[in-house]
């Protein structure tokens, strides 16, 4: 305290010429005397007011880092969302399988074979399928197919006509269509 004293008595000496002196040199800082703990409270004060300010600033950017950072999701979360893949894929597979189903139940009802349905597309048009299928059949069958060279409309006589005939043309009939004699016969 004594120092505080003889300064306090060397400014009011001095008053006007530290004033003079103040006003020609801006750089000139104030001397405060203080004792050595009032000191280091003030500078613990100041300490605590720096970190208080940075910790909050620093709290603010943590928040923020997670706001915009990707969060981790939870084991629940993790496992919800592979139960609904499973479930999506399951239901997929469940629609490809009836989809299926639907072709082979057409291809049966066309007359096709049901193998087919691993070579048919689920928006095909099976009815022009078949068209398609029976034109080629008849085309080849055509052009390969067996075609009989004594082909005669001799199934079409009736019993009744075969007995109108004589003998002779029984015996004609017989050597030229057996089968058809036979059948005529049996019929009696």
């Amino acid at each position: 305290m004594e120092n505080n004293n003889t300064n306090s008595e060397a400014e009011n000496k001095g008053g006007a010429d530290t004033n003079k002196n103040k006003d020609k040199d801006t750089t000139a800082t104030e001397n405060i005397t203080m004792s050595k703990t009032d000191c280091d409270e003030a500078i613990k004060s100041a300490e605590d007011k720096v970190k208080n300010e940075l910790s909050k600033e620093i709290k603010e950017l943590e928040a923020k880092i997670k706001e915009l950072s990707p969060t981790e999701k939870t084991q629940a979360e993790l496992d919800i969302e592979k139960r609904l893949a499973a479930l999506e894929a399951s239901e997929k597979a469940l629609a490809n399988k009836e989809n299926k189903i639907k072709i082979q139940e057409d291809l049966f009802a066309k007359g096709l074979d049901k193998k087919l349905v691993d070579y048919i597309k689920s928006d095909a048009d099976i009815e022009k399928l078949s068209t398609i299928l029976d034109d080629i059949v008849k085309s080849r069958m055509k052009s390969n197919g067996y075609v009989p060279n004594e082909h005669s409309s001799d199934d079409k006589m009736t019993l009744e006509e075969f007995n109108k005939m004589t003998y002779s043309q029984k015996a004609s009939f017989a050597e030229k269509h057996q089968e058809a004699y036979k059948r005529l016969r049996g019929r009696k």
